[in-house]
């Protein structure tokens, strides 16, 4: 349960076919989409439909809020008004977390950019982080005079989207993403229709987040996850690969590879460890099998010379429940909810400032199960270290724990993350407190001041080898920046280099902002 962790926008897209017996109802397919990509995305939540028929023939509603909040699903006369304005047959839908700009509603997306000519009046959302950002904003502002509104990376790939548009006649989208996806430098699949109706969605090529799409009957789905198209009866969801999109155009839907899958490419570990939704399958990778291999290569290393009678495993919910359970069965040890999961209460890395104060709403504890145990926590991993830390702390004092064994399914956070996940500075970060080398298995002695630090009794990692295990994808295949610092692209290894620097002097804005987000 990464603390105060932020990642991972949720994005969708439909299109109806002429003559479907499920003509214009692109909005409901796209909020029930969205309402099953929930847990990638709480702060905002938009959609964008085409209608032909529409004075507006792009309509987009968004705003801050859960998906059922924006929608207003309460509220029965609200709900159907909103989704009827956005009947459609083809659209484009977000669920967000900032990573980039401020976290208010002008930076809600889909983003859609009005225009008399309708190649060029377009929507688009899109999930990850361009690691050369700043790079691209200043050579708009420098070069072409522009003028940043909300200052943020989507906003900078809607330029770059509307200067590739700037044609005499109607652009081919092949090329119109190929020439973006070589300027480029990180993680962006993005979802994009016109007010011509012509839909893509579009995989980064190296692949760091993952994208699927199948049909219900005659309608295109498109999902960040499988779980979303589950929810449709889609038991054969397909995976776009690196570098491939999916093009809507005069009723035909193509899948086409645009730009060359490299040799190296970088699905992010995370996806499997903490932030799909444990039903989902990823690249053909179940997140529920990986999660439970997490927990028994986690069991190979225990050191505690365990039994029955004393200890009992109990996982962090909910993401981290799969691979505790596992880790128990392999020891012969009961998993237990010591900690009872408040359901009105969100993901903690999503709830913005506080957290410290949060972990008990979050979570109560279960004093008739931990008073006078030997706990040992599984938890996914640890970004900060905060909520890691109240957790065992409230396991002592409220729950009357013996001890408190913390047990991390992910091996240690060593380094920021540029593509997606808000851990942009080395000062943030838990691990590299200790000076580890993630070349080097952990001494004793670090573990043991770890453990200290986090106020539990002993502390083991999962290890790198342990991880590739359990995912069971090639080691060239993975993004585990966040774990050796082996950054896939370019921008990422400079933005590295700028977070040590600016670890060492005390700079702890984030390291891809040139300066502050402007207020709008």
């Amino acid at each position: 349960m990464p603390d105060s962790l932020h990642e991972n926008c949720g994005v969708a897209a439909v299109f109806i076919p002429e003559g479907s017996k499920h003509s214009g109802m692109a909005s409901r397919f796209l909020y029930r989409l969205l309402l099953n990509l929930q847990g990638r995305g709480q702060l905002a939540a938009g959609i964008t439909t085409f209608n032909s028929k529409r004075a507006k023939i792009l309509d987009t509603h968004k705003d801050l809020g859960l998906v059922n909040e924006v929608f207003r699903d309460k509220d029965d006369e609200s709900h159907e008004k909103i989704l009827n304005t956005l009947d459609g047959n083809a659209g484009i839908g977000h669920t967000r977390y900032a990573t980039s700009g401020m976290d208010d509603c002008c930076s809600a997306q889909p983003m859609e950019r009005p225009h008399g000519r309708k190649w060029k009046w377009f929507s688009f959302c899109f999930n990850g982080n361009v690691a050369n950002y700043s790079e691209l904003k200043k050579a708009l502002i420098d070069k072409a005079d522009y003028h940043m509104v909300y200052d943020n990376d989507t906003e900078v790939i809607m330029h770059y989207l509307s200067r590739e548009l700037q044609t005499k006649k109607l652009p081919d989208l092949q090329d119109v993403f190929r020439k973006i996806s070589s300027k480029f430098d990180g993680a962006y699949n993005i979802a994009f229709i016109d007010a011509h109706g012509r839909l893509v969605v579009y995989r980064d090529a190296l692949g760091f987040k993952p994208m699927c799409y199948g049909y219900y009957e005659d309608v295109l789905l498109v999902a960040s996850e499988t779980n979303a198209l589950a929810n449709f009866g889609i038991e054969d969801a397909k995976f776009l690969n690196p570098g491939e999109m999916i093009k809507v155009e005069d009723g035909k839907i193509e899948v086409i590879q645009i730009m060359e899958q490299p040799a190296r490419q970088a699905r992010c570990m995370f996806e499997w460890v903490y932030f799909s939704n444990v039903a989902s399958i990823i690249d053909g990778k179940s997140v529920y099998v990986s999660r439970t291999k997490l927990g028994e290569e986690l069991a190979k290393l225990e050191t505690q010379k365990v039994n029955k009678e004393e200890y009992i495993v109990v996982p962090v919910p909910d993401s981290a429940k799969s691979s505790g359970d596992a880790y128990a069965y392999a020891l012969g040890l009961p998993s237990m909810e010591g900690l009872i999961r408040n359901r009105f209460v969100g993901r903690t890395f999503i709830e913005g400032k506080k957290r410290d104060d949060k972990v008990r709403n979050k979570f109560t504890v279960q004093r008739e199960i931990l008073e006078g145990k030997k706990i040992l926590l599984v938890d996914d991993s640890i970004v900060r270290g905060t909520t890691t830390r109240n957790i065992v702390k409230y396991l002592k004092e409220s729950g009357k724990a013996k001890e408190v064994h913390v047990r991390v399914s992910c091996p240690p956070i060593t380094a920021p993350c540029f593509y997606g996940i808000d851990m942009s500075t080395v000062g943030e970060l838990f691990a590299p407190r200790f000076n580890i080398d993630p070349k080097k298995p952990l001494s004793q002695e670090i573990l043991d001041r770890m453990a200290k630090e986090l106020g539990a009794d002993s502390l083991i990692y999962q290890t790198i080898p342990g991880l590739i295990r359990s995912i069971a994808l090639p080691q060239d295949k993975l993004c585990m920046a966040c774990l050796n610092a082996d950054y896939p692209t370019k921008h990422g290894q400079m933005l590295y280099q700028v977070a040590l620097k600016n670890a060492k002097n005390g700079v702890t804005l984030r390291t891809y902002d040139l300066e502050k987000p402007k207020v709008c």
